[in-house]
């Protein structure tokens, strides 16, 4: 997307065609608070020359915590495309616009069927998950209706959420065990090979500790 830079794009006069420099595919940019964007060598000269902030150190924690919100909203806006183009694929259509609000309600945490907010990325793995179990109840129940659809859809991946989340806790448990154990089963082997190496060696050589270590940190 390009965007006008608010510090070095210059200000359209009527009729003319307003510049816009700021690349967000590849540019290095800021997006401020006000929804302004600027190159990020154009934001530190705005915080300096408009603003009168002399303090790096200052400038620097501006920048740190802008470009975190950035990146939110980047991530977010991405999540969020991803989820609605697989969205319309499935149901082979646009989505209606009381659909997209209940959607939103959903990522806000005020549909009633929910207490917490949900991400877009979660909600797209949970469609994924339960693809084939949505269309298994779409064709036993014989749902012709799109709209009628999707609300059922949805209130069944709601519904399903709470051991979706249980799920995800235990594969990431899991994730965490097994990584412990590889670790340790890597460790193992190397003391094997040193211990089958050291066997090998001259038995009267001093044992030396640090070439153990060296082994073990490769």
């Amino acid at each position: 997307m390009l965007y006008k830079c608010n510090y070095c794009d210059p200000v359209a006069k009527k009729g003319e065609k307003t510049i816009k420099s700021v690349d967000t595919e590849r540019d290095t940019f800021i997006k401020d608070d006000k929804g302004k964007y600027y190159h990020l060598e154009c934001f530190k000269l705005h915080l300096s020359k408009r603003k009168k902030i002399i303090d790096e150190d200052e400038i620097k924690l501006i920048i740190k915590e802008l470009t975190a919100k950035t990146q939110l909203v980047a991530k977010e806006n991405t999540e969020k495309d991803h989820f609605l183009k697989w969205i319309m694929n499935f149901y082979d259509g646009s989505l209606p616009s009381y659909f997209l609000k209940k959607l939103q309600s959903v990522r806000d945490g005020t549909h009633e069927s929910i207490n917490e907010p949900i991400a877009y990325g979660t909600l797209l793995d949970i469609y994924q998950y339960m693809e084939r179990y949505l269309l298994k109840i779409a064709a036993k129940k014989k749902i012709e209706n799109v709209s009628q659809r999707m609300n059922y859809d949805l209130a069944v991946v709601l519904g399903n959420y709470g051991d979706y989340k249980k799920f995800k806790h235990k594969q990431q448990g899991f994730s965490a065990e097994k990584n412990e154990v590889d670790k340790q089963i890597k460790i193992d082997n190397k003391l094997s090979n040193i211990d089958k190496a050291n066997k090998n060696q001259d038995h009267n050589k001093e044992f030396d500790i640090t070439d153990v270590i060296q082994d073990l940190l490769l």
